[in-house]
């Protein structure tokens, strides 16, 4: 257990050489105990499964699996069709992506087969129908008479074959249902009669993949988060969803990682800006860590990252078709924080790994206890285990104890049985589908039997239904957090607020029991059954992870917490780093103007920290207008006004036009990136074309967007002023 009070946020380092330095060291020094520290065993014994991407354990040890058949057959990839690369960085909407096919492959316009993509329903005709030929399956393997090997496998659920679908890339057991991510919807599944074959199939939500982009950028890595809602990720395939509430979100060129109630509604965006980060997990304390990607670029690495809320990672998918000349490489995007990086980026906290895929974290009973505290990534197709440990370091987290703990099994899903085992999908041969996969499972030696794991999967395997408030109350305090969040979700099922309260009020009970009480609490806030000012007295808290928490459930119920708000206030300044980063986000969630000043105060004192200022904007964009945020160009303090550009940026404010005028170069780069960059913001683009001729602001961060902001509003003299570095 963590020290109360000892978490906080921030890798930054002072300057990017230290910053290389360090993070290299981590990711490329001699693997720390090579030998296999975990075994594997074939569990899907003689079963073939097909090109699984993706695996799942219930509670009842009945594995599922994602598997794939349309990969650059049916979801195509764009490096096969680069004559699209124009059209395709255009779409919007999977209704264009739609439509782009049907027009492009009509019957009758392509004449030979090309990449994956041919005349594969033998009609004589290459086009948009051969894209629904293939469909997605979800399979259900089960050991049934418990010799530790499969022997029944069954097709869960197919029919996932219109022109639009993707891949089969991530599936989960949650509560009686099992939730799969196939682009462009979230599903989600249910077995009434245990025949292995689901008879009730719905759609969570609707809106994925936007653009053909790179094959495998699909959707993954569903978990459920520690508020009890479903998360899951998108690759820069991109997404444009309308809620059921009518909310509509629209970040068609980036990856997300969304979150949704298990029921459908309250559709959010969690953070946003990755690049193809496959199974992102969440820590005993709720924060949420994933293993990206790379783009291919020269000298570029992989990133370990962690997602803070309404954060923005940085990347767009039209980087990858720029190469080198991308802002990615050239701006150092993908880079841990070094001094003057672009602003409005959460830089990774490590560059790490070759083809991170399936990514997990210790549970708590789990292997055994050599591996306590640790997240397990796989990387494709090396056939490597890693494992490591993220460490608080100031206001963010390290990477320790980095090695490799099993090699050889080209794996690419994991996922925890409840017997405290590690399950692994296995591709089996490389990239291409061959129709093959298998399924096997991971463990220390020896440990099968150790006492925690057999009670665990002994509470895990019975459930949490028939259990009596006491015995979920204990529960609560459980070692393993599989346990500790059955009993938590249970208790908000049951509506349980005086009882989950009692347990967050409750300052001898272990601390992770008093913050899944709180938690318990929040899912109740958010659905209006519980009240806010309950929990207000836990925001003097002597456990500073405790007021955090607390900060974090009232800005998850913004409208309950509303009366309430001003209480959070003092905590902007509160003396841990992780209650002001919760405080920030919360009130610029709930809308608080009377917070301004005091995130201003704070924006000024953290200076550079890149973790702490992406937390501040939040607060900044929520609580203040626009207005507010230009005026502040004349404040002294240079922090300031970087944090007020990237708050006008998320706006997309034309008034952080007037911090083109700033006398530091670095918030004049953030001003124009935020006019230029993305969508851009069209009534601020005359006020950049014009630094182009300005003496004193010819950086290339600069000089390239203005350039561009003079050909898009078709300035005569910029044809004649092309600058070679064009963006």
């Amino acid at each position: 257990m963590r020290a109360a009070g000892a978490r906080s946020l921030s890798i930054a380092l002072v300057g990017f050489g230290a910053a290389l330095a360090a993070t290299l060291s981590a990711a490329t020094a001699p693997d720390q105990n090579p030998t296999k520290e975990l075994e594997v065993k074939k569990w899907s014994g003689a079963i073939n499964v097909p090109d699984p991407v993706s695996v799942a354990v219930d509670p009842q040890g009945r594995v599922y699996v994602a598997a794939t058949t349309r990969r650059k057959v049916g979801d195509l990839d764009i490096r096969e069709h680069r004559m699209w690369v124009p059209n395709d960085v255009g779409l919007s909407s999977v209704a264009e992506k739609s439509a782009f096919f049907r027009d492009v492959l009509a019957p009758g316009k392509m004449r030979q087969a090309r990449g994956g993509l041919a005349d594969h329903n033998k009609d004589g005709s290459i086009d948009w129908q051969d894209l629904t030929h293939f469909s997605e399956r979800i399979y259900q393997l089960r050991d049934t008479d418990g010799d530790g090997v499969a022997d029944k496998m069954t097709v869960f659920a197919e029919g996932f074959n219109t022109d639009v679908t993707g891949i089969a890339a991530g599936v989960m057991y949650h509560d009686g249902w099992v939730y799969a991510t196939i682009a462009p919807d979230l599903w989600r599944f249910k077995d009434t009669n245990d025949d292995g074959v689901a008879d009730i199939r719905e759609v969570v939500a609707h809106g994925f993949g936007v653009h053909i982009a790179y094959a495998g950028h699909d959707m993954h890595g569903l978990s459920v988060g520690p508020d009890g809602r479903i998360y899951w990720s998108i690759g820069d395939k991109g997404m444009n969803v309308t809620s059921r509430e009518g909310r509509k979100f629209s970040f068609p060129n980036e990856g997300a990682i969304m979150r949704v109630e298990p029921d459908g509604s309250g559709f959010e965006v969690f953070a946003r800006g990755v690049r193809n980060p496959q199974e992102p997990a969440f820590d005993d304390y709720g924060d949420l860590f994933a293993a990206d990607n790379d783009a291919d670029m020269s000298g570029e690495r992989e990133r370990f990252i962690r997602i803070v809320e309404l954060s923005d990672t940085g990347w767009r998918c039209n980087y990858q078709y720029m190469g080198m000349d991308s802002p990615w490489m050239r701006e150092g995007l993908w880079k841990p924080r070094f001094d003057g990086q672009a602003a409005y980026v959460l830089p990774a906290l490590a560059s790490y790994s070759d083809g991170p895929a399936g990514f997990r974290f210790d549970p708590g009973t789990a292997l055994s206890p050599a591996q306590r505290g640790t997240f397990f990534l796989n990387e494709f197709p090396s056939g490597k285990l890693r494992a490591f440990r993220a460490e608080p370091e100031g206001a963010s987290f390290k990477m320790v104890d980095a090695r490799v703990v099993n090699s050889g099994v080209m794996g690419i899903g994991l996922a925890w049985h409840p017997d405290g085992s590690l399950f692994l999908a296995d591709w089996i041969g490389g990239y291409p589908l061959d129709g093959l996969g298998a399924v096997w499972r991971i463990d220390a030696p020896g440990a099968v039997n150790r006492p925690e794991r057999v009670e665990t999967y002994r509470l895990l395997k019975t459930g949490f239904e028939k259990n009596t408030d006491p015995e979920l109350v204990t529960r609560l305090g459980h070692a393993d957090q599989r346990v500790r969040q059955g009993a938590q979700l249970e208790l908000a099922k049951r509506g349980r607020a005086a009882v989950l309260l009692a347990v967050a009020n409750d300052t001898k009970a272990p601390q992770l029991a008093r913050i899944h009480g709180l938690w318990g609490y929040g899912q109740l806030l958010r659905r209006g059954a519980a009240e806010a000012v309950a929990v207000l007295a836990l925001l003097a808290d002597a456990d500073s992870e405790l007021r955090a928490q607390t900060a974090k459930i009232l800005g998850d119920a913004p409208q309950a917490a509303k009366a309430a708000a001003a209480k959070l206030i003092p905590l902007l300044a509160d003396t841990a780093p992780r209650v002001r980063l919760q405080t920030a986000i919360a009130v610029g969630k709930i809308g608080v103007p009377a917070a301004l000043a005091a995130l201003i105060e704070q924006t000024e004192k953290a200076g550079v920290d890149p973790v702490m200022r992406q937390a501040l904007v939040a607060g900044l964009v929520g609580c203040a207008t626009p207005e507010q945020l230009a005026d502040k160009k004349s404040h002294p303090s240079v922090a300031v006004r970087v944090a007020s550009v990237v708050a006008l940026r998320r706006q997309a404010s034309p008034l952080v036009r007037d911090y083109l005028a700033d006398a530091d170069s670095a918030v004049v780069a953030d001003a124009a990136r935020a006019i230029h960059d993305d969508t851009s913001i069209p009534e601020a683009l005359p006020a950049l074309a014009a630094l182009l001729d300005q003496p004193g602001q010819r950086s290339e961060v600069i000089a390239r967007r203005a350039l561009n902001a003079n050909l898009r509003l078709g300035t005569p003299a910029a044809a004649g002023r092309l600058l070679s570095f064009a963006l």
